[in-house]
């Protein structure tokens, strides 16, 4: 999936993302409802898929989309086809479709459905799919499926239907060039090759912007030159290769074609200078080692020998040289670091492939170039970096987990401590109080029933009367004191005892109701205590320490799987660049020989008495 178009599919599923239906099939922009959702678009916008697709999934498994619930299902699905992870986005499409939920969007379920079948090569399984679609609630997704449905019918050859479905598209459609271009290269490799250009040119004519619809222009440019060749119309094609930017991934190719084509009209001398414009850059990719044994070929055209013989030896030796860099660079692919070698140490990014050198700077760096460019590589790298982004997180979920635990204990000690040291203390205190005012309350009570002494129940202001008649007494007895004193002493004793027999029952009610109260606060004291203790015992129950333990052993078990996917992943992007740069081994191998055999023709022409 080139890089313009899953920026379309994003939008397009943003789009999708942010609207509903409005009635009568109209669709209105709605406020989100859910702070769940709402993260995850957040996420969704800043093309943080990982971040996305977490903050759904939490918010999916708490029931907190509310009314966004199925949007969210079908954005889940086709963030997950961006992110590609094709295979769960058609669990998810499919699950959809299978039991369809009011607000479900069928159509994008089956316009995804079909898309992913088309991806995989099942032409068959992407038509069925596409004739479910009725309407798409984006013009973006709506323009794709017009677009792939066009392509479908000129594969199978349905025309009619094919010019339909294309004239559906707006004359600014960013699909047209895709159109023309592949209509092109369809009648290209038919032999077609007047038809061919007609359609390379008209996509030509089309108001392109942005660097890949010019990559793709470019393309078309080469390709038209090409297919102008084939058909002999050489001024034509080097009309086509000059158009070509010289900034264009098709730039070697444009060159490789204009000298061909000028060498095809017996202009070997204007055939010299893209050829050595070419003969500057490594020998890596295919353009520049022709152009190695181009460049004496079109000498030997041009009657120099001699100089041809020098060109043939340069290509000889530039070809030798990049054997033994294509051989480091095997060894490095077969047994490197990947991340230090591919530069994925480090990276962050979702969008890897989005703009900017992505190179790493070393010996491989030309050949990653060039492997770069093919999709099994891309695909490979891609999962292999994907994996190493999931062992960084499965790390940090690690180091957070680890933290929890030492948070969650400290939290329980603390509490733990201040609950015994300040609340279990006052009211274990409290309690040993009231139990002694209890005791001595009722042994106070016993002893007063039992002689019947009311003055054991007297007041506080009786209580000092009776301590002064003591005093008095205590004094009396170590004076000489006249018996009216005696007297009196007895009087005031007298008066004493009366007013606590009198006082008596009110005093015994009194201290009974005292008893009473001390009785219920010492209860309601217990019964503190009592749920204190429960509570204590429900926060250690409610520890995180348990569910910690629980993660910690599922990140083990995940990051036991991911291992061992890396390792699978390492291992199977080494094969494909290995498998890569041996062919390249293969190539250079054979123009080596190529130019060798053109050296020894020479000597052999220069031993026979011709011009060496």
């Amino acid at each position: 999936m080139s890089l313009v178009v899953i920026h379309r599919l994003i939008a397009g599923l943003c789009l999708l993302a942010c609207s509903v239906s409005a009635g009568g099939g109209e669709r209105a922009t709605q406020t989100v409802q859910s702070l769940g959702y709402g993260v995850t678009l957040y996420h969704f916008y800043q093309q943080d898929y990982f971040a996305a697709l977490t903050e759904l999934m939490v918010a999916q498994k708490t029931d907190a989309l509310g009314v966004h619930s199925e949007h969210a299902e079908l954005l889940r699905g086709g963030m997950s086809l961006s992110y590609g992870m094709d295979t769960q986005a058609q669990q998810i499409f499919t699950e959809l479709l299978s039991q369809p939920r009011p607000g479900v969007e069928g159509d994008s379920a089956w316009f995804y459905l079909g898309k992913m079948a088309w991806q995989r090569g099942d032409v068959a399984r992407a038509e069925t799919a596409l004739q479910h679609v009725n309407a798409l609630p984006s013009p973006q997704l709506q323009q794709e499926f017009d677009y792939l449905q066009t392509t479908l019918n000129v594969r199978q050859g349905n025309i009619p239907a094919a010019q339909q479905y294309l004239a559906r598209l707006p004359a600014d459609s960013p699909w047209l060039p895709y159109h023309y271009y592949n209509m092109g290269a369809l009648h290209a490799a038919r032999g077609e090759w007047a038809e061919a250009a007609g359609y390379f040119g008209t996509m030509n004519r089309l108001e392109l912007a942005g660097e890949e619809a010019l990559s793709l222009r470019d393309r078309a440019y080469t390709a038209a030159g090409f297919a102008a060749m084939a058909a002999g119309d050489y001024p034509r094609a080097s009309s086509d290769f000059a158009r070509v930017r010289l900034s264009s991934p098709m730039s070697e190719r444009a060159l490789l074609g204009y000298g061909w084509a000028a060498g095809a009209q017996d202009d070997y001398q204007s055939a010299l200078s893209p050829w050595q414009t070419l003969n500057q850059q490594a020998a890596v990719s295919q353009a520049v080692r022709e152009s190695l044994l181009a460049v004496p070929y079109a000498y030997e055209q041009l009657g120099q020998q001699g100089v041809a013989l020098v060109n043939y030896q340069h290509a000889a030796q530039a070809f030798e040289d990049e054997l033994q860099a294509v051989n480091r660079a095997i060894a490095a692919f077969s047994r490197d670091d990947l991340q230090d070698l591919l530069g994925l140490r480090g990276d962050q990014r979702d969008n890897w492939l989005f703009g900017g050198d992505i190179l790493p700077r070393n010996l491989q760096t030309p050949y990653l170039r060039q492997l770069i460019s093919s999709h099994a590589f891309q695909m490979a790298m891609r999962e292999l970096r994907d994996l190493h982004r999931m062992e960084q997180r499965l790390a940090q979920a690690a180091q957070r987990l680890q933290v929890m635990t030492i948070v969650d204990r400290e939290q329980q000690q603390s509490w733990t401590e201040l609950i015994e040291q300040d609340r279990a203390s006052a009211l274990q205190q409290r309690r040993t109080q009231l139990q002694m005012q209890i005791e001595s309350l009722q042994h106070k009570l016993s002893g007063a029933e039992a002689d019947g002494d009311g003055r054991a129940l007297a007041s506080a202001s009786q209580i000092a009367l009776w301590q002064r008649f003591d005093q008095a007494t205590a004094l009396s007895k170590k004076m000489d004191t006249s018996p009216e004193q005696q007297f009196r002493l007895e009087l005031y004793r007298g008066l004493l005892v009366w007013e606590d027999a009198e006082h008596y029952a009110q005093n015994l009610w009194q201290n009974r109701q005292a008893l009473q109260q001390l009785a219920e606060l010492a209860l309601l004291s217990e019964q503190a205590i009592e749920r204190l203790r429960e509570t204590q015992a429900q926060r250690v129950s409610s520890s995180f320490a348990g569910d910690i333990a629980a993660l910690d052993s599922r990140l083990a078990t995940q990051n036991g799987r991911l291992q061992l996917a890396i390792s699978a992943s390492g291992q199977a992007l080494r094969q494909v660049a290995v498998s890569e740069l041996q062919q390249q081994e293969q190539a250079l191998s054979l123009s080596l020989g190529q130019s060798r055999l053109a050296i020894a023709r020479l000597y052999d022409l220069g031993s026979m008495g011709g011009a060496p």
